[in-house]
Parts: structure tokens; C-alpha cells; sequence
């Protein structure tokens, strides 16, 4: 078939049945041999697909399509059965054939194939991974499910399969379901979520489990710490027994203690068995109450308010509230005493010795737990908590206080040293404290807000009263200044001041991740410029070592040329030294050589005709006495030295230069007259 007809085919098998995966369609398609009637009639006798009503399909085309004599999908042939096996993408398959042999044709069709599905199943805050073949059944979900969360079969329903009904034993290949499924377990009939898989049963298990070892791992929080406790109990003791124990070990009684870790809707009554939580060890954690003073405090401070504080004591003899007589102070007498104690020693000139001085009498005043404050000026304050990155950067708290004032105490005390301010100061924010109960102290502060705040918040601070005091200031960064976003009096609720921190942390969140974006493309182009820059470097050197590689060139080149002419040179001398001498012997031969003999000489002459290599004819007339070496003595005169030429003679060929230079022309036969040939020797 055509690959054109095929992807015909399936658009419109899915636009008539409603299936979306393609690897489905595809499978489902494969089965029936690319019919699409038959295809499409198997979803409709096997049941509808999710959300889509069909029409059984018949067209003549589509009839006509199924070749005479093949049997239709699923009828039992004669010939034996052929198992083939193959694989689509990541499903593994295995498919049953039916083959038959006729007459004049022979075919193969499949009968079954069998692929992986994959299941996420969610219950509550738990996915559970489930990979199946689509020959098992819906129910083999529900006892892979029972085994992994210990939920009865009998209590799961089953969501996001198909939008119809299914029972347990229906075949997931028949749902025609995609490669990939998300479903949902629901227990109606279940309300205790602590179900898992070690613990199939609650109730019917805890009279099995009365005399097992439980153990109990339990963190006692306590104030800025906490300790571990492990302890064993029976599984028939109650929760009541295990309350009392932790009394016995920490001294809070059990109306005071705060737990967590426990099943919902336990009794104190119950047995450990039989409350639900994990077999052999659950972890388990326990606070201790604190009263909520809030109610109290804003009482104690609006009659405080009405106080005429200027009077006498004795004017306001049955006050519970004056300031002497705390209630919030267990022992008045103490705190009386430590009051006579500042929080920060006047004339300061040391700012971390002055910190520390307030971090210790701060502690003495209002116990352990308490804000981290930082250890340090407010500059360095400043740089460790807003000049760093963006990422590292945290809000500036500084928490200004006045022993005068009649808000301090119960600020610190129920305020600033509750757990949750403490806890979420510590993670947000670095706490840095003045104390101005001191006019020098106060002009110290002045002028160091001055500096680094600007003028308008140096005069809000100078301007706080002791009414006005303690307060809570919010420092950030925008725009590479430091800004006062928010100042918190000392007279707001807990709930007040926690909201307002949790605002100002969310605006600063918001910015933050703002100068984050902005640092991180600020540190890419740094990047990319450091990157060009090392490029460029890079280029330069290589730039330098072509040059240096080119500069070593040429002068070898230079070498080379200097040593060529210095050669050239020392030829050129030699051979003007070979020359000279030449010359030399020349006009000496010249001097010695003999004259031609004149016309009309009566003596036997003979005539040398002498062709040289250039095609010159050399002719002179020589006594027939005279030797072979006066000719070649008249020869060098020429220039053409009997070591670098031979002198041949045309018939017979002779090399004249051979001869004796003794013997002369005329027993040489080289009378009456001869030609010579200059040849230049190799």
C-alpha cells in the first residue's frame, strides 16, 4: 500500500473515531491491515471510544478494498501459526500471525499484538508508577496498587481511564488506551490518609500488633533549639502514655504540649496500635504552648497610656499596670535591677563592642531566644546584607530601642522575641540594633542615618520620641541607594507585625529577582566581552607570532641572501684572481712569443687556420720550425688557455694538445697549412 493512501487513512480513521495518539491509531490500523472499515467497525463492536458516538461504516469503496478469498480478521486458518515478533519506537511487541496457502495466493495476518502502557496514578500527595501489558486486565491496577499503598481492592475507583464504565476484568488492549496515562484513585470509603503500604489494614491489624515495639522518634522543640528523644513503647499503650512520658523528660505537661506528626481525629485514649501511624518507627515532633499575652499586652499598654507617669507612685497606689510593677515580669524585683543596666552604655565610640555589650543584656533581659543582631557598624551591616549580589542579597532590619519608652518591653518580650519573628527575621533578613535611650547614643545614630539613609530619614529618627519608640526599620536597595521602606512602631500586634514583614519581604522578592535578571545579563555581556577580549588577545598573539615567525624568516632570508653574495663575491674575486693571472701569463707569452714571419720569408711557412667555439676564424703564419707549443703559446695569448680547450685537428681528428710541445709544426704535419678547431673541454 502506498505510504500517500496510508496517511489518508489514518486522518480519517481518527477524525471517525476520535483517537488522537498516533502510535494507537497506527496499532489498531496495523491490525486490521490498513482497512478502515474494519479498523473502525472493531471500535464500535468493542465499544465507543472516550467521548466520540460512531456510525457503523459501509462503503462500496472501502468493500471493495478487501481482496476476494481473504479471510476476515480473526477467522482460524488450517495452515500451522507463525509467531513473528518486532518493535514500534519504545513498545515492545509481540504479534500472532495466521498464515494460509492457497492456490494462486499466500498471505500473513496478524492476530494479537501486545504493548506497554504506562500509568501514573495519583492518591492524594502520592504518584505511583505502574507499567503494564495490554493483555492484563483494569483490575491488575487495582492489586499492583493494593500492594504499593495497602488500599483494598474493593475500596478503589479508578478515574481518567475512558469516560464509560469499565469493570475489573476488563482487557486494557480492548480500551485502545495511548502509550502514556494519567489516572486517579479514589476511596470514598476511606477516610484515614495515613493508608501505605505497610499497613494494609488499621483497624485489623492493631489487635495483632498490641505487643509489638513501637518506636517513637521525637524532637522536642525549645525555644532556638530542640533535642531528640527516642523511646519504645507497646503497641497497647495509649497516646496518653506517650504524652506523659515526654512530661516526665521535658516538664511540660501535656496540656502545654503541641504535637505534630500524630494521625488526624486520634484520642488520647487510643492505643499506639491502633492510631494509625508507621510500623516499627514514626517520627513525631512536640512543641510547647506559648500564651497568646496579645490581648493582655494591648490592655496593660492602653492603661499604661492613661498613666500620669510625671505623678508619684504613691499617687497611683492600686495601678497593677505602672511601669515598676510589671506584669509580664515574673520576678519585678529582678527586672527592676536589670533595668538600672542600659542595653547599650552612653558615649559610645566602639560600635561593636557597644553591639555586643547589647546582644548580652538584651539576652539577660529577655532569655535565649532572640533575634540574631548583628555584630558590627551599620556600614558593614549594609554591605554584608544589601551591597552584595543579587542572589545573596537579604533586607536590612534595624530595630531602634529606648529604655524610656512603655512600649519596649513588651515589643521585645512578646514581639521581636517570639518564634516566629525570630525564625522568619533570621531567614529574610540581618537585624542590626541602637539603643538611644542616651542623647550621645541617639546623635550617633542621627548621624550615621544621615549618611548612609539621607537627610529625610536622619529627621524622622531624630524626631522619635521615647511615646514613639521602639520601632522596626526596613532597609532595601533600589537603584543603588538604600531606602527606608517601612517603619514598624513598637505598639503593633504580633499578627500586624508579621504581616507587615511578610509584605515588605514579598516587594523586596519581586525586586530582587529583578536585579537578579538584570546581574545575570550584566554578568553574560561581561562574559562575551571577557570572551572577545581573550579572543582578541588571542589574535594578537597569534598575530605576534606570525610576525615573529616572519621577522625569523627574513632574516634567515637575509642570511641566506648575504651568504649567497658573499659567495657570489668570493667566485666573482676568484675568478678575477684566475683572470689576472691569465692576463698575466698572456703578456708574458706575448712578449715571448715569436713574429709572424713577413711576406717573402725564404723559410718553409706554414698557415694555421683556427675556428674557435664562438665561429671567430683565427688565422696567423707560423716558421714550419717553429713547435707545437709556440701555437699553443699563441693560443693562450688569445685567451684560450690549452687547459680549458682542446685543439683538434679536422682530418684525421687529432687533439693537437696531445702532442709533444717540443716538436714542431712541420713534423707535426701541420705544414704548409692547417685548420684547427677550438673545442671547450667539459
Amino acid at each position: 500500500m502506498a505510504e500517500g493512501s496510508r496517511d489518508e487513512i489514518l486522518v480519517d480513521f481518527q477524525a471517525c473515531t476520535g483517537l488522537d495518539d498516533i502510535d494507537t491509531c497506527c496499532a489498531i490500523l496495523e491490525k486490521h491491515d490498513w482497512i478502515l472499515e474494519d479498523a473502525v467497525n472493531s471500535i464500535l463492536h468493542d465499544g465507543a471510544s472516550p467521548g466520540v458516538e460512531h456510525t457503523p461504516l459501509h462503503s462500496a469503496s472501502m468493500s471493495s478494498a478487501v481482496g476476494p478469498g481473504i479471510p476476515e480478521f480473526g477467522t482460524t486458518a488450517n495452515s500451522p501459526i507463525q509467531i513473528d515478533s518486532f518493535s514500534v519506537d519504545d513498545d515492545e511487541y509481540v504479534a500472532e500471525g495466521a498464515s494460509a496457502a492457497g492456490p494462486s495466493t499466500s498471505y500473513s495476518l496478524p492476530v494479537t499484538r501486545t504493548r506497554k502502557l504506562h500509568f501514573q496514578v495519583e492518591y492524594r500527595d502520592k504518584t505511583v508508577p505502574i507499567i503494564l501489558s495490554d493483555s492484563e486486565t483494569v483490575g491488575k491496577i487495582k492489586e499492583l496498587l493494593f500492594d504499593e499503598l495497602g488500599v483494598p481492592i474493593d475500596k478503589q475507583e479508578l478515574n481518567g481511564i475512558v469516560k464509560r464504565s469499565v469493570d475489573d476484568q476488563t482487557i486494557l488492549r480492548d480500551l485502545y488506551l495511548p502509550k502514556e496515562n494519567k489516572l486517579y484513585l479514589l476511596t470514598p470509603g476511606i477516610s484515614n490518609p495515613t493508608i501505605s503500604r505497610s499497613q494494609p489494614d488499621v483497624h485489623e491489624r492493631s489487635h495483632d500488633m498490641d505487643e509489638e515495639d513501637f518506636t517513637l522518634v521525637i524532637k522536642f522543640f525549645e525555644l532556638s533549639s530542640y533535642r531528640m528523644f527516642t523511646l519504645k513503647f507497646k503497641g497497647n499503650k495509649t497516646i496518653l502514655s506517650v504524652k506523659q512520658a515526654v512530661y516526665t523528660l521535658t516538664d511540660v505537661s501535656v496540656r502545654h504540649q503541641v504535637w505534630t506528626g500524630w494521625p488526624d481525629g486520634i484520642r488520647e485514649e487510643d492505643t499506639i496500635a491502633g492510631s494509625g501511624i508507621n510500623y516499627p518507627t514514626h517520627e513525631l515532633e512536640v512543641r510547647k504552648i506559648v500564651p497568646d499575652l496579645d490581648t493582655a499586652t494591648s490592655k496593660v499598654v492602653d492603661e499604661a497610656m492613661d498613666v500620669d507617669i510625671s505623678g508619684d507612685e504613691e499617687d497611683n497606689p492600686a495601678d497593677p499596670y505602672s511601669l515598676e510593677d510589671d506584669i509580664f515580669c515574673p520576678e519585678p524585683d529582678t527586672q527592676h535591677s536589670r533595668r538600672q543596666e542600659p542595653l547599650m552604655p552612653e558615649n559610645v565610640t566602639d560600635d561593636v563592642s557597644a553591639l555586643e555589650h547589647f546582644t548580652r543584656e538584651f539576652k539577660e533581659r529577655y532569655g535565649e531566644y532572640h533575634p540574631v543582631f548583628y555584630i558590627g557598624s551599620l556600614d558593614d551591616a549594609i554591605k554584608d546584607a544589601l551591597q552584595v549580589k543579587a542572589v545573596e542579597r537579604k533586607m536590612l532590619a534595624i530595630y531602634i530601642h529606648h529604655d524610656n519608652s512603655i512600649f519596649s518591653h513588651v515589643f521585645c518580650s512578646q514581639r521581636l522575641c517570639s518564634e516566629s519573628i525570630v525564625n522568619y527575621l533570621c531567614s529574610n533578613f540581618i537585624t542590626w540594633a541602637w539603643d538611644v535611650t542616651f542623647e550621645t547614643n541617639r546623635a550617633r545614630l542621627i548621624n550615621m542615618a544621615t549618611r548612609h539613609f539621607g537627610s529625610v530619614a536622619a529627621s524622622q529618627i531624630r524626631n522619635y520620641g521615647s511615646d514613639q519608640l521602639p520601632a522596626l526599620l526596613l532597609i532595601t536597595r533600589s537603584r543603588a541607594t538604600n531606602e527606608v521602606v517601612d517603619v514598624i512602631p513598637g505598639h503593633v500586634l504580633l499578627d500586624e507585625l508579621m504581616t507587615r514583614l511578610l509584605h515588605a519581604v514579598e516587594v523586596f522578592r519581586g525586586q530582587q529577582q529583578l536585579d537578579i535578571e538584570d546581574e545575570q545579563q550584566r554578568d553574560a555581556r561581561e562574559q562575551i566581552k571577557q570572551e572577545q577580549d581573550a579572543a582578541y588577545q588571542e589574535s594578537l598573539a597569534t598575530d605576534r607570532a606570525k610576525a615573529e615567525v616572519q621577522k625569523a624568516e627574513e632574516k634567515r632570508q637575509q642570511a641566506e641572501m648575504e651568504k649567497e653574495m658573499e659567495k657570489q663575491w668570493e667566485e666573482q674575486r676568484k675568478k678575477q684572481e684566475e683572470q689576472a693571472v691569465k692576463e698575466a701569463i698572456m703578456a708574458s707569452l706575448a712578449r715571448i712569443l715569436p713574429d709572424e714571419p713577413p711576406e717573402g720569408c725564404t723559410k718553409p711557412v706554414t698557415k694555421i687556420r683556427i675556428r674557435t667555439p664562438s665561429g671567430e676564424i683565427l688565422t696567423r703564419k707560423f716558421l714550419a720550425s717553429e713547435t707545437v707549443g709556440t701555437l699553443m703559446d699563441y693560443l693562450t695569448t688569445k685567451g684560450f688557455v690549452t687547459t680549458d680547450y682542446k685543439v683538434l685537428s679536422t682530418f684525421p681528428r687529432r687533439d693537437i694538445t696531445q702532442l709533444d710541445p717540443s716538436q714542431t709544426l712541420k713534423d707535426a704535419k701541420l705544414y704548409p697549412q692547417e685548420t684547427l678547431i677550438l673545442e671547450e673541454k667539459s
